[in-house]
């Protein structure tokens, strides 16, 4: 999911939580509502009419100011939630002022204060703020005396502990779950970002596979259909027409092969190597063909060894690789490629008897070090010798797939 997606999925389950939680309020209005007519109908002050208008002054001020205060999203401290505040401490006081037993306002008012102020200092004012009200209520409606100040201090004194002990209860549990949500944000900020840089390493890893795939087959088989044109075009131009025919169907197997080759990678299946047979037989096909191509007599001596389709591949490319070189670099007439198997390792042998070079000065071509990378990844390894009689090029590898980490 993208994080447009994201964003509005979250603002869709805020809008839905806000939802609920204004239903809760209401429904907790409508009780509140409900005890006060219950309350001023069966109180025995007499002030029914003046209970009935804190009834309608609580409701009117709920839906005025406290309920749209209530639905802001942000955490200011704004003009319309003092005033929703002040509203609300003044109610109380009129309500209790008409009629002691609506005291039982303050069950609703009080945990409202907490829900509209940002913070814990100014919720506790404004429950104080209401308490006071609230006993002024009680001072108004029972008279003054030393009675009504009691029960008052007492009511009002046990209620806002209570309010303050519940406010910060609640507080303290909404902080935590916004500290979780945060926390879970970040992580799932990392999470993306993981899977971001999991994606760019899959898709350098991959490019770097394509680049050895393309080198070690279809780079190849045009190396040899372009070697063979200009042989071609020599043999034609000393009008040899026999010689000509035979490097033009040459040419056009090798063309086929490098056609096949493209189209499997294309395919994104497994590499052109053998496929239902095994590497002996494969390394033998390789050899007649580059000896076809290239005029260099290559003797291939192959164990029938059992590898898996991964292995068997790194053994063929290893080989094309090794004889291009033979072609390319050594002037050598001849090549020799072995393979040979212990018990957990397969070992392939390309050596020439060509001029040689010096393993010690860095090479500037892709070829080796591709094959080094490549045996790396199956769990073998490459070594190169060469001198005065030739070049040797080992390869070897488990004969069971290992998995690169």
């Amino acid at each position: 999911m993208d994080d447009t997606g994201e964003r509005a999925e979250t603002g869709a389950s805020a809008r839905s939580g806000t939802a609920i939680s204004m239903r809760w309020w209401d429904a907790g209005l409508a009780v509140t509502v409900i005890v006060m007519v219950v309350l001023a109908t069966t109180s025995s002050s007499g002030r029914v009419t003046a209970s009935f208008v804190a009834v309608g002054l609580l409701t009117l001020v709920w839906f005025a100011l406290a309920r749209p205060a209530v639905r802001r999203d942000d955490d200011l401290l704004s003009l319309p939630t003092v005033a929703a505040v002040a509203a609300v401490v003044a109610v109380g006081g009129l309500a209790v002022a008409a009629t002691p037993e609506l005291a039982v306002v303050q069950a609703f008012l009080m945990p409202l204060i907490w829900t509209l102020l940002p913070g814990t200092r100014s919720a506790i004012v404004a429950n104080v703020c209401l308490c006071v009200a609230i006993s002024v209520g009680f001072v108004v409606s029972l008279g003054w005396s030393a009675e009504s100040l009691a029960t008052a201090a007492t009511s009002e004194g046990l209620s806002l502990v209570f309010s303050i002990a519940l406010g910060l209860w609640i507080t303290t549990i909404a902080r935590v779950g916004a500290e979780r949500g945060r926390l879970l944000d970040e992580l799932r900020e990392a999470q993306a970002e993981l899977a971001a840089r999991h994606r760019d390493a899959g898709t350098s890893a991959e490019r770097e596979r394509l680049a050895r795939e393309i080198h070690d087959t279809i780079a190849q088989s045009l190396t040899g259909v372009v070697m063979l044109a200009q042989q071609t075009r020599g043999a034609l131009a000393a009008g040899d027409l026999v010689t000509t025919r035979e490097r033009l169907d040459v040419i056009e197997t090798a063309a086929r092969e490098a056609l096949t080759e493209a189209r499997t990678l294309v395919a994104a299946t497994a590499s052109a190597g053998p496929a239902g047979t095994d590497v002996a037989a494969a390394l033998r096909r390789l050899g007649q063909r580059f000896e076809r191509e290239s005029g260099i007599d290559v003797t291939v001596d192959a164990a029938e060894v059992e590898l898996p389709r991964d292995l068997q591949v790194v053994l063929v490319r290893c080989t094309q690789e090794a004889l291009a070189n033979v072609r390319k670099h050594s002037a050598s007439t001849a090549a020799r490629v072995t393979l040979t198997a212990t018990d957990g390792t397969a070992v392939l042998v390309v050596a020439d008897d060509g001029t040689g070079f010096d393993t010690a000065v860095a090479s500037t071509g892709f070829g080796l070090d591709g094959l080094r990378e490549r045996l790396h990844l199956s769990g073998g390894r490459l070594d190169v010798s060469s001198g005065g009689d030739g070049t040797i090029v080992t390869a070897q590898v488990p004969r069971a797939a290992v998995t690169a980490s």
